[in-house]
């Protein structure tokens, strides 16, 4: 008689391997595409060796952003092998109901989540920062990241530096903290300016509540409500040198969610992030669930290629129903994880009706 233990073993197993191949294979054409859009933006130092670092870097980043697709297509390729041999059946018949053969694939995707999600919070978001400031400055010489996130740019007669970088809802960068020093011809600077806000519009800096004051001795400090300084750098720059709210740690969220707060900036971008973060591992067993009663369906029914198909378009629409959803979340008026979790919900209730009305 076959254990249940082994049945259970046997399944995720088959769910994880699926899983993984199509993982690889996702990864692998993201990866060809960022490789040869890279090849085109080669100058610099930026060469054949920094770009493959580059890419090594950030491979977890591009699992992390395949993985809800891989899981989905994993684990009905897993079950429907299983299904296309009638071992479904089979099992059916040792005691497994339909339920317990959904959990099962849940718990071999909720494994594969559990290593991800800590990817994610303890090992990508360093990656990520690091990869994005080092081809910056291999490319363009510009950009160099100091500890704390402190990041330090060179604009023709000036040096910046910035103490944080914000992404406001609009996409936009608000920097913080800035310290702009004005060098003489030989590098010496000989004037500091310090704003508490920041704004580059692909020209200018536009920098609010600024003290300017001169190094040499005597000269008082001046006070600017505005300033603006010409610039030579452009925004696209920062858009590649700035980690992006959704890679970012949890930890790293609520901090920068909270100092944003205390000086009453624009936060709307790190708390769907945030949210988006934590409702990540619901969403993917969401869309798994959603797609299983495909798989069951077929082990009564011809038609596998067809309904392997039926069940990755209902977990795709899922994924483009979550993405609008999160969307429109910040202009409705209910609490943000509300609004994230409702889609699951729902999606969730549909796989119970579905799988209820397998026979």
């Amino acid at each position: 008689m076959v254990m249940p233990g082994i049945l259970t073993r046997y399944v995720m197993g088959r769910v994880v391997i699926a899983t993984a191949v199509v993982a690889a294979l996702l990864v692998g054409i993201y990866t060809l595409v960022e490789l040869l859009r890279e090849a085109r933006v080669m100058e610099g130092d930026y060469g054949l060796v920094q770009m493959i670092w580059y890419l090594l870097q950030t491979t977890p980043r591009r699992l992390y952003d395949v993985f809800p697709f891989a899981a989905l297509i994993g684990a009905l390729m897993g079950m429907g092998a299983l299904a296309a041999g009638n071992e479904l059946v089979a099992m059916r018949a040792a005691g497994f109901d339909r339920r317990q053969l959904a959990l099962r694939a849940l718990l071999a995707i909720g494994i594969c989540l559990a290593v991800l999600v800590w990817l994610a919070d303890q090992v990508i978001p360093g990656l990520e920062t690091s990869a994005q400031a080092e081809r910056q400055q291999a490319r363009t010489g510009q950009v160099y990241l100091g500890r704390h996130g402190v990041m330090w740019l060179r604009d023709g007669e000036f040096v910046v530096q910035v103490g944080y970088s914000a992404w406001t809802s609009e996409d936009e960068l608000e920097f913080g903290d800035v310290v702009i020093y004005l060098m003489d011809e030989g590098m010496r600077p000989h004037r500091v300016m310090v704003a508490d806000h920041a704004r580059h519009d692909g020209n200018s800096w536009l920098l609010s509540q600024v003290i300017s004051r001169s190094l040499m001795e005597g000269d008082d400090a001046v006070h600017h409500e505005q300033l603006s300084l010409i610039s030579g750098l452009s925004t696209d720059l920062f858009a590649a040198s700035v980690t992006r709210p959704r890679m970012l740690s949890l930890g790293d969220l609520r901090e920068m969610k909270a100092f944003l707060r205390r000086n009453d900036l624009d936060v709307e971008a790190y708390e769907q992030a945030f949210w988006g973060k934590v409702m990540f591992p619901v969403y993917v067993l969401s869309m798994v669930l959603v797609g299983l009663p495909f798989v069951f369906r077929h082990a009564r029914q011809r038609g596998y290629g067809l309904n392997l198909f039926a069940g990755v378009t209902l977990g795709l629409l899922f994924f483009v129903a979550v993405r609008l959803a999160q969307g429109v979340a910040v202009i409705v008026p209910a609490p943000m994880w509300l609004s994230s979790l409702f889609p699951a919900l729902l999606i969730i209730l549909l796989a119970g009706i579905l799988l209820k009305r397998i026979r």
